[in-house]
């Protein structure tokens, strides 16, 4: 069975090497996880971030 590579629900959560800014994650199905490229100021704008990359992902399927 082939995994595909859409992709799932984004995770936000503090960044661990920069206190007080957030980074986002989305996990595909076939493992591979897709990071943010950098971190924002705010768990709002991460979380906005995270929603665009995942219908950009979802658009490439």
């Amino acid at each position: 069975m082939v995994r595909s590579r859409q992709p799932g629900r984004p995770r936000v959560a503090p960044c661990p090497d920069k206190p007080g800014v957030f980074r986002w994650q989305i996990q595909l199905e076939d493992g591979s996880v897709v990071h943010a490229p950098y971190a924002f100021a705010t768990r709002g704008g991460a979380d906005i971030s995270a929603d665009l990359w995942v219908k950009q992902l979802r658009a490439a399927v």
